[in-house]
């Protein structure tokens, strides 16, 4: 197909705070302005954000706070406030919002606004409405946030990437085609590690080599995803920012590092069990459920495996949650290795789908145990009810 110049049906700015967790704790403490900070849960978690000052020495997001600690000893390390950071976030939105009704939010610092058309909206062409959009964000907030303005979705995230730090830029279809065609492959958003590796073996390097590359070879290569790779490398990304997608929760996780690597599987099973408890919670709390079941598992040498498990309908009980996170932890611990983390995440999140009695006549009372000790829950506390495993094998593999 070629990398080539794409007549842009319209124009979408992608919007991403610039270490924001870090920065976020700057304007929170302004005597921290100006230093490295690392915001990471304790001394045996991972580093969730590093500011520019950290990162100068190395310090990156998900690198151990111990070997974090070691590149940069003078740094501040900082525990995360949620809290700060989602009020920050919102703000963030909101202004996004006044200059566009479709803002698409994609995590709790990054999101996709619509632009097409602001010359008759703002009196004022698309990147001078961006230009002004994160002045206000950087102003109003006291944070850095950066932006890449283009034609896709995908092209508008991979020019936010020169963009950083704290900058804008702007590329037409002829531009984008020239200056991001020339960025390595890894740079194309959804392209991992590891597909950049099986990529470069077959000397498909940079962007526009994706662009370029025969579609029965990347279907080899990628499956599916690779064919659709051309489409994103040539600028023919036809989706849409999607304001729908802002407004309901995509999933829900959660993940606990361990006090201490162990091999003490019956442990380990009653954190997930804790972990997808808790997210049980959250879901019914939203009226939703979850269709798809994941569990993730980090092991002492820092190597990762997670496993998922998709049901026909959304399901928000405990018991079949449950149900599936044991089955899991199964196919997963299949090894005896010390773990370090682990974590739970439910997704496909619809509306929940309510059994009749005919085929679960137990489910309605599930139903509503679930609900009495969510209450008691929210009232007491987690701990206040625990649930009693007669499992006799306590979880291990």
């Amino acid at each position: 197909m070629g990398l080539q110049s794409m007549a842009v049906a319209s124009l979408i700015l992608h919007v991403d705070a610039d270490a924001f967790y870090a920065s976020v704790e700057q304007v929170l403490a302004p005597a921290l302005r100006g230093r490295a900070v690392i915001v990471g849960g304790g001394d045996r978690g991972v580093v969730s954000a590093a500011s520019y000052e950290a990162r100068r020495f190395g310090v990156h997001s998900a690198m151990p706070i111990v070997q974090a600690r070691k590149l940069c000893s003078h740094a501040i390390f900082l525990e995360p406030n949620f809290r700060a950071y989602k009020e920050f976030s919102m703000r963030m939105f909101g202004i996004m919002r006044n200059y566009s009704p479709l803002v698409e939010a994609t995590s709790v610092d990054e999101g996709y606004v619509e632009l097409t058309g602001t010359l008759k909206l703002h009196k004022a062409p698309a990147w001078e409405v961006a230009h002004r959009m994160l002045r206000e964000i950087r102003s109003g907030l006291g944070i850095n946030v950066s932006g890449g303005l283009a034609g896709t979705k995908s092209w508008a995230k991979m020019a936010t990437g020169l963009a950083k730090p704290n900058g804008l830029l702007y590329l037409d279809g002829e531009r984008a085609a020239l200056i991001l065609g020339c960025l390595p492959a890894g740079a194309i958003p959804g392209v991992g590690k590891k597909a950049e590796e099986a990529l470069g073996r077959q000397g498909i390097l940079t962007v526009a080599d994706v662009a370029a590359a025969n579609p029965d070879r990347m279907r080899r290569l990628l499956g599916r995803w690779g064919e659709r790779l051309i489409d994103i490398a040539s600028g023919q990304d036809p989706r849409p920012v999607s304001s729908e997608a802002s407004d309901s929760q995509k999933s829900y996780s959660r993940d606990r590092t361990l006090e201490k690597d162990t091999i003490d599987y019956p442990y380990i099973r009653s954190v997930a069990r804790e972990l997808a408890e808790r997210l049980a919670q959250r879901l019914r709390a939203d009226g939703k459920g979850a269709r798809t079941v994941t569990f993730k598992v980090r092991f002492a040498d820092f190597t990762n495996v997670s496993r998922s498990m998709t049901l026909d309908e959304a399901v928000d009980g405990n018991e079949e949650i449950l149900k599936c996170l044991d089955r899991l932890f199964r196919k997963t611990i299949t090894r005896r290795a010390r773990v370090r983390q682990v974590g739970v995440k439910l997704s496909g999140i619809e509306d929940p789908v309510r059994q009749t009695d005919l085929f679960d006549p137990d489910y309605a009372l599930r139903h509503r145990r679930d609900q009495a000790v969510d209450t008691i829950r929210r009232r007491f506390g987690f701990d206040a009810v625990r649930r009693t495993d007669c499992r006799k094998d306590g979880g291990k593999p």
